[in-house]
């Protein structure tokens, strides 16, 4: 979520998890689906879980990124959250 100057000044990007479950979410409307969107990566964006990371401490690393349609749709349901 976080832009890229950000996350390599900081070490902490600001990530979204993703998972197959999340029904609660599902049903309250807090997810995007990424269900048809040309990638590898399965499941639902859980927009109302954001978090700062410390990803390579976790031996994490990027895989893919999101389609600019689907990311905007994230940043929307957790703008509506923030404000």
């Amino acid at each position: 979520m976080s832009p890229g100057k950000f996350n390599r000044v900081m070490k902490t990007p600001v990530i979204v998890p993703i998972t197959n479950g999340g029904s609660f979410a599902r049903s309250a409307g807090f997810t995007v689906s990424l269900s048809g969107a040309g990638i590898q990566t399965t499941g639902v964006v859980l927009c109302s879980q954001p978090r700062a990371l410390d990803v390579l401490s976790r031996g994490g690393r990027k895989i893919e990124s999101l389609p600019a349609d689907l990311m905007d749709e994230v940043r929307a349901k957790l703008l509506a959250i923030l404000d």
